[in-house]
């Protein structure tokens, strides 16, 4: 099934990760009504979770019974390892290589990067690469998708519907409570709990496997006229994410949108985009876009040692304004991001799977 229309939602989701990180106060995140979702980097890694499991489910689950044969776990642990790992380590070892006469010590701290379990381990996962945080959720994620998948097969579709619907409301519960309690403080170990370790964002990949299965076992069922409801599903978003500060306000509560609240929504969007057969799917499925969104992981996993480049290399030696230059770093950003993306992502992609498959 093919989903090109989708792959470039990820370069979007991507690049409000750059602009929180580094554009905050540049135009267009500096118009205070745009602020929320151009600097929505957050929660975006939230939807390329449920976007994950959602392909993961689209490219692995057999719909036919009688298909349905004993899931190559080697082969898919092994294909999801030179998809993400080569990318992820070379940032990893030119922030290292930037760091190392500081790095003291803290070698386990490497170590955790390096097998990529720092996000289960409070005060690691907003270390070294920062970004890889989040690689180390999805790769606790791919470890279990073979097992997820082949329950599903036992337990049919409905238990999963239920386990991730209940996993979802728990987890909104304990966030909640636990960002409001006197517990918390900023960047503490609970802090590093709730907000970066794998089982607080499982449900959003289950949710996003769930709405793949969906999709496929209705795949005859695609309609052509859902421009309607695919702009609703859009602003929906766009307002929900606009109207955070507000509904904090509203309930005197701290709401965290990054750990799957808004995994309904985004699952709307997706799902309809995905069966649109329009002028956005069109478009959204031209090539230079959908290239733009193959190299968004790059982008997302280069950007730190980049800026950091960027900051010490081109900074001193161009005076100009902090709008140019964030602008001049995301243009080259973009450009190392493909160039990842076409000469060391997909060669070591196929390099790897030829010599361990």
């Amino acid at each position: 099934m093919q989903l090109d229309q989708i792959t470039f939602t990820r370069f979007v989701a991507a690049l409000t990760v750059v602009f929180f990180h580094y554009g905050q106060t540049v135009f267009p995140a500096n118009v205070p009504f745009l602020f929320e979702n151009v600097t929505a980097g957050p929660i975006a890694v939230g939807y390329f979770y449920v976007l994950s499991g959602f392909i993961m489910s689209i490219a692995y689950y057999k719909v036919d019974v009688s298909n349905r044969a004993e899931f190559k776990k080697l082969k898919y642990w092994v294909a999801r390892f030179a998809r993400i790992y080569p990318v992820y380590l070379i940032a990893l070892l030119v922030i290292v290589a930037a760091k190392y006469k500081t790095l003291g010590e803290d070698w386990d701290v490497f170590l955790a990067h390096i097998f990529l379990v720092q996000s289960w381990i409070p005060g690691y996962p907003i270390t070294l690469n920062t970004p890889g945080w989040s690689l180390s959720v999805e790769a606790f994620f791919y470890l279990c998708f073979p097992f997820l998948i082949l329950w599903v097969y036992k337990k049919g579709i409905k238990q999963l519907a239920v386990f991730s619907t209940v996993l979802w409301v728990l987890t909104q519960l304990i966030l909640t409570h636990q960002l409001n309690s006197d517990a918390y403080i900023p960047k503490n170990q609970l802090h590093d709990f709730i907000y970066y370790n794998p089982a607080m964002h499982l449900s959003s990949f289950l949710l996003g496997m769930l709405c793949g299965i969906y999709l496929k076992h209705t795949k005859d069922k695609q309609t052509s006229n859902n421009g309607l409801l695919l702009f609703a599903s859009f602003m929906l978003i766009f307002i929900l994410i606009w109207a955070r500060p507000h509904l904090e306000n509203l309930f005197g509560l701290k709401l965290a949108f990054t750990n799957g609240l808004l995994a309904p929504v985004f699952l709307l969007f997706i799902i309809t985009l995905a069966r649109h057969k329009g002028g956005i799917s069109r478009v959204f499925s031209n090539p230079k876009l959908v290239l733009l969104g193959e190299a968004s992981y790059s982008l997302y996993i280069l950007q730190k040692p980049a800026h950091g480049i960027y900051d010490k290399i081109i900074v001193p030696r161009l005076p100009l304004n902090e709008t140019i230059h964030f602008y001049i770093f995301l243009v080259l950003l973009i450009i190392l991001s493909i160039l990842s993306y076409k000469y060391f992502e997909t060669p070591m992609r196929q390099l790897i799977r030829r010599k361990l498959q």
